[in-house]
Order: structure tokens, then C-alpha cells, then sequence
């Protein structure tokens, strides 16, 4: 049969084995403490019905609308082409500024000029200016600056000089990029994260330092965001962005990406070796 063998311990020893088991452990297991409570966050009714990327959306598009570029400002030093010869944009400055790139045979080229039409004729007393850009970058472009300028106003209303300005063609992405656009997308970056344009029609709000205060998408039209012009011309502070705002970024964002009116490398822009031009031999056309 097998012996039974009984263990026993001397009084005292199971406190003291237990003491020296704590001790042997690493500081970091004698020292474990609880993380201090997190006092809960607040969901807003806004940020809960956007969800968690409509919420991420609206913050951006909140700290965005803060001036990027500091007061005092040279923008209005810089020069822009219209017909044929480079002209300061201090010429058309004004209370607040609608800077956009157009393209006539984009879909929604009719609601973008009608639009902008519209915020000339209501806010041109009050300051508003519209500086309006078509470019040969991204979706093909045939028609020159002079006839652009002229499908606009007979079309949709738009060009009312100076208030309303459509000037020639410049490169709005890319190593020629012109120092307009690389001033303002640098100073905001649009709520998807990207710098540089990624969409035709794109819009930016200046106020009357040339600071940016809002940049809009292509889906969204002067139409939409009618309070911040109204905002922008009395020198005030822009309401918070809507919904129909982060929405439409969201949109953007795939436009972007897949879109045929976007600007995408390799498929509709490429890199140049200088500076797209309209004017070159244009003379002897007669658009002078």
C-alpha cells in the first residue's frame, strides 16, 4: 500500500511565505493603481446624427473656419492673367472674396454660375467680389479664356467686371501650380485632410485681408451657404458649418477619388514642364 506523507508547515510560515512571494514581484505589480476616471464625453445632438465621421468632419470644418493667413496679408500683390496681360489682384479687392475654378463642360457648371450670379447680384454693393479660374488641368478643357468668359455670360449671367471677374486659364495643381492657389490651399487645408484641389469648383471664402475663412466643394453652391457670404460682408464671425456642409465634403471625398471631374494624378493631370497658356498665337484670332 502506498504511505501517505503529510505536509506541515512551522506557525507563522504561510504569512510568511506569502510575504516574501510579494516581495519577489517586479515593482510594477506592487504598484498597479487603477487609471483615473474619465469624466464621460458629451455626444451632441449634431454629432450623433452625422455618426463618428460626420462628427470628425464638423470639428475640422469648425477649426477651419478660423483665418489661416495672418492680417496684413500681400495676396492682393499677387498677379493673375485676363486677356492676355497680368493684372494685381489688389484691382478687384473688396469686403469679402469668392475665389473659384471653373470648368464650362462639368455637370454642374449651370447650378455653380448661377449661383455665383446670384451672390453677385445681392452682395456686390456690399463688397462682394467673385474671382472665377479656369484651368486646362483635370477634366479637358477646349475652349480659350475668351470664350469661356463669353459662354458664361450668355449662358448663365455670370461675369459682371469687375465685381464678377472670370480671368484666363492658370494650372490650380501640381509643380506649376499658380501662387494664388498655392497661397490658399496652404492656408486650409479642405475637412478631407488633402491640400492641394481635388475637385472642379472648388470655392474659398476670403475676408477683406485675403484670409480664408471657409472652403466649399463642388456640390455645394453659393445657394448653400448664403449665411456665411452674409456673414463675410458684414465682417462678421461665419456661422457654424451645417450638415448639408460635412455631408457634402463626405461626397466630395469619393468624387475625388473616383470622380471624372476631379483633379487625379495620372489620369487627368500630369507633370509639366511649365506653366499651361491660352493666349500664345491668339492674336491673329482676334481675341484680343
Amino acid at each position: 500500500a502506498k504511505k501517505k506523507i503529510k505536509m506541515t508547515m512551522p506557525r507563522g510560515g504561510f504569512v510568511r511565505l506569502c510575504v516574501a512571494c510579494f516581495l519577489l514581484l517586479p515593482p510594477a505589480a506592487t504598484a498597479v493603481s487603477a487609471p483615473p476616471r474619465q469624466p464621460p464625453q458629451k455626444t451632441t445632438r449634431r454629432e450623433w446624427a452625422l455618426g463618428g465621421v460626420g462628427a470628425a468632419l464638423v470639428s475640422s470644418a469648425t477649426m477651419l473656419s478660423t483665418p489661416r493667413l495672418a492680417k496684413g496679408t500681400d495676396l492682393f500683390d499677387l498677379e493673375v492673367p485676363l486677356r492676355g496681360t497680368e493684372v494685381p489682384l489688389s484691382k478687384f479687392r473688396g469686403t469679402a472674396h469668392l475665389v473659384v475654378n471653373v470648368k464650362m463642360d462639368d455637370p454642374l457648371a449651370g447650378s455653380n454660375f448661377v449661383s455665383l450670379r446670384s451672390a453677385t447680384g445681392k452682395y456686390a454693393k456690399r463688397g462682394l467680389r467673385v474671382w472665377a479660374f479656369p484651368t486646362d488641368q483635370g477634366y479637358y478643357e477646349p475652349d480659350v479664356a475668351e470664350l469661356i468668359r463669353y459662354k458664361a455670360y450668355q449662358q448663365f449671367g455670370f461675369g459682371q467686371y469687375p465685381v464678377a471677374t472670370l480671368f484666363d486659364k492658370i494650372d490650380v495643381v501640381g509643380k506649376t501650380v499658380h501662387p494664388l492657389y498655392a497661397t490658399l490651399t496652404k492656408a486650409q487645408r479642405n475637412p478631407n485632410g488633402l491640400e492641394r484641389l481635388s475637385l472642379n469648383f472648388e470655392k474659398f471664402l476670403l475676408d477683406d485681408t485675403g484670409a480664408v475663412l471657409r472652403r466649399y466643394p463642388r456640390k455645394f453652391t453659393a445657394f448653400d451657404f448664403d449665411d456665411d457670404l452674409e456673414a463675410a460682408c458684414n465682417r462678421e464671425p461665419l456661422p457654424p458649418p451645417s450638415t448639408d456642409f460635412v455631408d457634402a465634403w463626405k461626397e466630395g471625398l469619393r468624387d475625388a477619388q473616383r470622380g471624372e471631374y476631379s483633379f487625379r494624378s495620372n489620369y487627368n493631370v500630369y507633370d509639366q514642364a511649365r506653366s499651361s497658356s491660352d493666349w500664345e498665337g491668339l492674336a491673329e484670332l482676334s481675341f484680343q
